[in-house]
């Protein structure tokens, strides 16, 4: 009776120790993995930038002259050739000044023909002074004062000469700014703005007023993009680049690098230079003003194995079930975790290739496409209970 007892204590004590620890929660932290698979594919190394579309020469066109607008004979998109009237300043003053210019130099060159006479009349003088001298019929001031007479007289000659000269500048200038009041078209191409209207006055001082701006050709554009100082490094004359405009959001333009400005833009303490692009326009679909969204392609790679960058920023939390070395990093290498069966994840140090956008080009014998590599790690707590399903009843 007594070892009866005893049993059934010992089962009782087994039974509750059993169910006691299926009760116990299990509060230990599982963890699981977010995954990206490994692809195979073109990669394109890009530098994104907005930018402004212009004319690759567009010429402003000003009046050196001031005066008040009398014709108009271009407006906006009418196509001109160089040397043809596009507007006309009111002459009448300055042809005033032209024959006021022209009588100036008539009285001078008046003036100059009445010294060489006076010349010729000296010279005379002189020459009879010389016989009468010989015969000493005068004083030998009489003779000095017919010699400094001619010579004041050939000093005359130059001054007028002079004045002359200067009067003929005079009108030519005069001429020149009558010649301003046509305002011709300095090149063949299209006007693409107009500032002045007729009767308007133009008032030519420090800054020449600008009348009209003609296009050359409107077929060959440019694009101004700005490129950020961390990129500018990798952009070289001769890459193609692709760009969308607003106006034709699912067209894709071509274009190329055709210049690299060094001048830097400064602004909120962000440095940016100016890259060039040269567009072909042949549709005319472009024009002057619009805002692009420019891609310059750097680099692409046909068959890289590549993986999205963030994969790289991944470091698992909890280090103590993984059994794989961790391997230092040689220059130029990089660390993944691959996700192997089981939930085991292991370290795998990759070369780096070409950096795209999104994704970068890795260099690896221990990655293949369609592998999977971990890129966030989510914790999961288990909250459960767990219950034999057995029930006594004593």
């Amino acid at each position: 009776m007594k070892k009866i007892v005893v049993g059934l204590i010992v089962v009782f004590i087994i039974i509750s120790g059993y169910l006691i620890f299926l009760r116990t929660p299990n509060n230990k932290p599982q963890s699981t993995y977010m995954t990206v698979p490994v692809e195979e594919g073109t990669l394109r190394a890009e530098i994104n930038s907005t930018g402004t579309i212009k004319p690759r020469v567009e010429v402003q066109v000003g009046s050196q002259v001031s005066g008040s607008i009398k014709e108009m004979h271009a407006d906006f998109e009418s196509v001109v050739k160089a040397g043809e009237l596009i507007a006309l300043i009111d002459p009448d003053t300055y042809a005033a000044k032209v024959n006021q210019a022209r009588a100036n130099l008539q009285s001078a060159e008046a003036m100059l023909l009445k010294s060489e006479v006076a010349v010729i009349d000296q010279v005379r003088t002189l020459n009879r002074k010389i016989e009468l001298m010989k015969s000493n019929a005068i004083s030998q001031q009489d003779y000095d004062t017919a010699e400094t007479n001619l010579d004041a007289a050939k000093a005359q000659v130059e001054v007028d000469k002079a004045s002359v000269a200067q009067m003929r500048a005079n009108l030519q200038e005069a001429e020149l700014q009558l010649k301003y009041t046509k305002i011709m078209a300095p090149v063949n191409g299209i006007v693409t703005a107009r500032n002045m209207d007729v009767g308007q006055t133009v008032t030519a001082g420090f800054q020449t007023p600008v009348l009209f701006r003609i296009a050359e050709d409107l077929t060959r554009m440019q694009v101004y993009t700005s490129v950020d100082e961390a990129d500018i490094g990798r952009v070289r004359k001769g890459q193609t680049a692709t760009f969308t405009v607003p106006a034709f959001p699912d067209d894709f333009f071509n274009a190329s690098v055709t210049q690299i400005r060094n001048d830097p833009q400064i602004q909120q303490n962000v440095v940016t230079y100016n890259v060039i692009l040269d567009v072909d326009n042949d549709e005319l679909k472009l024009r002057p003003g619009m805002t692009t969204t420019v891609q310059i392609l750097i680099s692409e790679i046909n068959n890289a194995i590549t993986v999205p960058e963030q994969a790289f920023h991944f470091s698992p939390k909890d280090r103590t079930n993984i059994t794989s070395e961790l391997a230092p990093l040689k220059t130029g290498q990089r660390r993944l975790w691959k996700l192997e069966q089981g939930n085991e994840i292991i370290p795998v140090n990759v070369g780096i290739g070409v950096v795209g956008t999104e994704r970068t080009q890795i260099i690896s014998d221990r990655l293949k496409p369609g592998d999977k590599v971990v890129v966030e790690e989510v914790s999961i707590k288990k909250d459960s209970q767990r219950s034999s399903g057995l029930k006594f009843r004593f």
